[in-house]
């Protein structure tokens, strides 16, 4: 099951990168929360391209956060979306 292997992969992180990578699986949680009810409610599985987790993992690991997406500022974002729920 993907969480397991999730759950594998997050020993290999170093703790002090464990708090930047439950910033951005909890905001990502709340974002896939938010799209989720504004749309009709429908039952959808959702799919996960397990290479592709893997490998985000290893470059969080690496402190490589390019490509994951045009913000310039990840931190910054982070703040303002803390802000915004709060």
């Amino acid at each position: 099951m993907i969480q397991d292997d999730i759950i594998h992969e997050l020993q290999f992180i170093p703790e002090a990168k464990l708090f930047e990578l439950y910033d951005f699986i909890h905001y990502f949680r709340l974002g896939l929360n938010a799209e989720t009810s504004k749309r009709p409610m429908k039952k959808e599985k959702i799919s996960l391209d397990k290479a592709m987790c893997l490998d985000t993992l290893r470059k969080i690991q690496q402190n490589d956060l390019t490509g994951f997406s045009e913000i310039q500022d990840i931190n910054a974002h982070i703040q303002n979306l803390k802000n915004e729920i709060s």
